[in-house]
């Protein structure tokens, strides 16, 4: 009767590490994801204002080190995230910086845009709540 019971509690305990251990993995994901999101998001702001107020090489500049910035967050958010979102974020900067480099306010501005949806909809998106959970 003892060892059933010391083999119940340790049963308990391992189920319970295990969910503490997927519960502060989700955390640490969606902290990550924030971060990463918020300082891809800075850049697009910069860029904006630029390309609102003409500033076309300056705007080069910054679409070509949010390029880089994503490159190194890619690599991580892939393994993280579906793979579809990686794409559309990748194909609209890439856009993106040609219609900066054609100084095409129209559709810089447009694109940035929905950049910067796509960017804001990754955390919410994988945000642990009840809903995204059932």
């Amino acid at each position: 009767m003892k060892r059933r019971t010391k083999s119940n509690l340790k049963t308990c305990f391992f189920i319970i590490l295990l969910f503490s251990l997927i519960i502060s993995a989700g955390i640490l994901v969606n902290i990550f994801l924030n971060n990463t999101s918020k300082s891809l998001l800075n850049s697009i702001y910069v860029i904006q204002f630029n390309i609102e107020y003409n500033n076309w090489d300056i705007s080069y500049i910054e679409i070509v080190k949010l390029k880089e910035e994503w490159k190194t967050i890619e690599r991580v958010w892939s393994a993280l995230i579906h793979h579809d979102e990686i794409d559309k974020i990748s194909e609209n900067l890439e856009l993106l910086t040609e219609y900066i480099k054609e100084k095409d306010k129209t559709n810089s501005l447009s694109h940035l845009s929905v950049l910067k949806k796509y960017i804001e909809h990754i955390p919410e998106m994988d945000k642990l709540c009840i809903e995204n959970i059932f």
